[in-house]
């Protein structure tokens, strides 16, 4: 994901923190979950690229040797590599998290807040 992705999902996050933004509290919570899912499964999918950095089989001959570096570095360590990529998206993802739990407290602070309020008032 780009970093416009990250940098929107930091903005989102701020209007939470200031209650710009709000979203209901089983909403909120069920986007943090489906987030928690998706960066678990980012993370298996790093550790299979981790894999992948240790490629055999291509023989002895230079060629050989040249397609083993250029394919464990598209795995890991080269430039664009499909490890550091999952990385940008699980980074973003994260992100995301954080600006659904600050929803989901937020509501559920208000929610609770709006109960005590509630049961402070007498009937008239």
């Amino acid at each position: 994901m780009s970093e416009d992705g990250s940098s929107l999902w930091q903005s989102l996050g701020v209007a939470a923190d200031r209650g710009q933004l709000t979203l209901n509290a089983e909403a909120a919570g069920a986007c943090s979950r489906a987030c928690t899912t998706f960066i678990d499964k980012l993370k298996e999918h790093q550790a299979k690229a981790a894999d992948l950095a240790n490629v055999e089989g291509l023989g002895s001959f230079e060629s050989g040797k040249d397609l083993r570096r250029i394919f464990s570095e598209k795995a890991v360590g080269g430039p664009n590599n499909l490890f550091d990529v999952l990385q940008s998206h699980i980074d973003v993802v994260e992100r995301m998290k954080a600006v659904f739990d600050k929803l989901f407290a937020a509501t559920t602070e208000q929610d609770e807040m709006n109960a005590v309020d509630l049961g402070q008032r007498e009937p008239r």
